[in-house]
């Protein structure tokens, strides 16, 4: 499981699998996650999908990413502060949805863009090499991450 589209596919279905054993009441209510409900974790997890999304598409044809999306992957705290705080009102429901749309919507740019510009190599500054799709490793690690935290609130 070497290609990263393939691994943050596994991963993103061990969530959805996941969240799909709470209750909307245990979705939407604080503190689950510190002090976070789970609705702000799936918000939190969509908003790096649509930012992995964009990050994809920018390097189809940069070799780096646009000053504000650098310091958002260096300093997220705000960038998830500010995608929790956007579904504050949501349901639920609208939380399941848009959680998963949020992941459709990365899928469906990844399976129309040609597998060779996805896998346009770029060289970075250390010498080594990435691709666009290279963020996905990181995405998946913290995915990774998240899965274990719900696998500890579902299993104390």
């Amino acid at each position: 499981m070497d290609d990263p589209v393939t691994r943050y596919r596994a991963v993103h279905e061990d969530l959805e699998a996941l969240f799909a054993r709470f209750s909307d009441q245990d979705v939407i209510a604080p503190g689950n996650i510190g002090t976070w409900a789970l609705r702000d974790v799936m918000a939190h997890l969509a908003a790096w999908d649509i930012w992995a999304r964009r990050a994809i598409e920018v390097r189809l044809t940069a070799d780096d990413l646009p000053a504000e999306m650098n310091e958002e992957a260096r300093n997220p705290d705000p960038f998830n502060a500010r995608a929790a705080e956007a579904w504050k009102g949501y349901t639920a429901a609208e939380a399941r949805a848009a959680f998963s749309q949020a992941f459709a919507d990365l899928e469906y740019f990844i399976q129309t863009t040609p597998h060779d510009q996805l896998s346009r190599q770029i060289v970075r500054p250390n010498g080594k090499t990435s691709s666009p799709v290279s963020t996905l490793v990181a995405l998946a690690r913290h995915s990774s991450e998240h899965c274990a935290e719900l696998g500890r609130l579902l299993n104390p």
